[in-house]
Parts: C-alpha cells; structure tokens; sequence
C-alpha cells in the first residue's frame, strides 16, 4: 500500500548567526515529506541597531553591512552545497532587515507567507547569549503563526540530533490533540513516543485539593491519545503528572519529564486551555521555547482543513 504523504510539505529554515544551517535543515526534512522543498534563509541585522551611534551611510557602518552580506552570502552557499549532497538542492533567500526596514520576526512571517511554508525550521542561541540578528523562537511562533521547530543551536554541533524518543503533552484542549496528531504524522513511525497529562494542583478549598475533578478528563484523554497512537502502530507509554505544589507550574512538569525520559524531541500545542488563541508570552509553549534543551515542535493552530487533512492522514496510517 502507498504511504500516505507526510503533513509538512514546504519548509523554511533559518539559524542564528548562520551556524548549523545545513544540519537544521536536514534535522526538519526528517519530518516533512522525501521531496518537501526546502529554502535556507539569513538574515543580515541593521548595522545601525547594533550601533545606534552611527548612521547607515558612514563609511564604517556600511563596510560593516558590506561584510555582513557578504559573510550571509557565505553560509547560505555553504549550506546549500551541504545539503545537496544529501537530497534535492535547496532555494536560498537572503534577508537584509536594514532595506526591509523591520525586525527578523516580521522578516521571516513574510518569508514563510511568500514560500507557503508550512513548517518553519529555527535555530537559537540561549536568551543569555548575544548575537548580531537575535532571533527569538517565542517572537518567531508569535509572528509565523505557523508550526515552528525550534533546535538549540549547541544540539547542531552533533553530526545529526537523535529522533529516536518523543514526548508530547495534551491537556484534553484541541490544540493539545492536533499536535498529536501531527506527532503521529510527521514522527517516523520508529520513534517511541511518550503521552503525558500535567494536573496543575493550584485549586485548594478550605485546604483540600480538588485533583479529583480532573480524573475523568485525564483519564478519557490519556485513552484517547492511546487510541490514536497504537492504532497506527506506534510505541507509546503514558504518564499522568501533576505539578509539587502551588509554587510550581505545567511547563516546569512538562521539562522535568522530557529530562528524566531523556527525550529527543518535546511535542507541544501553541495554546492550551487556558490560553487565548492569539496569545504566547507566558504560555506553557512559551516556557517551552526558552528552557527545553532539547528540540521542541511548536504546533500552530490548526484550521478546520488542516485537522481534517491530519485525521486522513492518521487513517491512512493506521491502515498500512
């Protein structure tokens, strides 16, 4: 029978500072269809916003642009040679954010908008450390609205990040569901997935928890997410957690997890229940983006076609 097709058909990857490109570009084509095709972005910041005292037309900050574009020119071509070894040869796209005349998040949605990038491929240095063109996962998700797989640059480093174990959290939300589903989907189907279920234990009333309120919720979508996993012939294991206390929180759970089951890859829905649909700062995804040391898939809301379109792809999968 013919496989059905993965869900990520077009992808856009881009790197901070331009190191690793190659190796995430073909970490992401794992999870997209064989002939995706892929385009390379860089993006080149304003001289002038790195020193604000100079002005563009200098002849010190426009050496300095000069040699910016010239550097990005490097890496792309780079990186395109590298992964033409590998698979079809990618499209390459050079960002100058000083003749955009906006910042790398709004730079980029516009590049996925422009190449109908389903999936948009990043990768980040740590919020601590400072680069030329910062690019921010949770800025980038907010501004793509798009799934965005987010690969801490240091993980590049290896000649290929493992994908042998995947961790995914549901909350009963669609949301949560969706991006099981496209775990499922995109996932080759020798990955071990692991489905887990964070109970919040902030509710008290006259000092007694009210955690029994939640049994039958996490209980039927624990089952749910069991159905749909073993129907299409996937490992997985379950876990319902719960946070220590008032103090602690579902994101810090949810990677406390991903670290004792030392998983390869953290699945997570863009919002949640309790999360307007519009909104990141501050979300469980949010926490996700800045403290996961590990790669994490940031599935973005998915429309009424794009969930039907998963649910026959789950089908198709469960009847190979």
């Amino acid at each position: 029978m013919e496989l059905p097709s993965k869900p990520f058909q077009r992808l856009i990857a881009t790197a901070e500072g331009g190191g690793g490109l190659a190796s995430l570009a073909a970490f992401a084509s794992r999870l997209a269809s064989r002939d995706a095709p892929i385009r390379l972005v860089e993006l080149i910041a304003d001289p002038a916003s790195l020193f604000p005292s100079l002005e563009l037309g200098l002849p010190g900050c426009a050496e300095t642009h000069a040699a910016m574009i010239r550097r990005a020119e490097l890496d792309l071509r780079d990186a395109a040679n590298a992964l033409a070894l590998e698979r079809c040869e990618p499209d390459v796209q050079l960002l100058d954010l000083s003749m955009l005349h906006t910042k790398a998040p709004v730079a980029l949605a516009r590049a996925a908008d422009a190449f109908d990038a389903d999936l948009v491929a990043l990768a980040a240095h740590h919020p601590g450390q400072h680069w030329a063109c910062r690019l921010d996962p949770e800025e980038i998700s907010y501004a793509t609205r798009r799934t965005l797989l987010y690969v801490p640059s240091q993980l590049l480093a290896l000649d290929e990040p493992p994908l042998a174990r995947a961790l995914i959290a549901v909350d009963g939300s669609a949301s949560a569901y969706a991006a099981l589903q496209l775990a499922i989907g995109c996932l080759p189907t020798e990955v071990e997935l692991r489905v887990i279920y964070v109970v919040e234990r902030t509710l008290r009333v006259a000092g007694r928890g009210l955690d029994h309120l939640f049994e039958d919720d996490r209980a039927s979508t624990l089952a749910r997410a069991e159905a749909l996993v073993t129907s299409c012939g996937t490992r997985v294991s379950l876990a319902a957690l719960a946070t220590y206390d008032e103090f602690d929180d579902v994101a810090s759970t949810i990677l406390r997890e991903v670290r004792g089951w030392r998983a390869d890859l953290l699945v997570i829905g863009l919002q949640g229940r309790r999360v307007r649909a519009q909104a990141l700062p501050g979300s469980v995804a949010s926490h996700a983006l800045r403290d996961a040391s590990c790669p994490v898939l940031v599935a973005a809301p998915a429309s009424r076609a794009t969930k039907q379109a998963l649910a026959t792809h789950a089908l198709g999968i469960a009847a190979r």
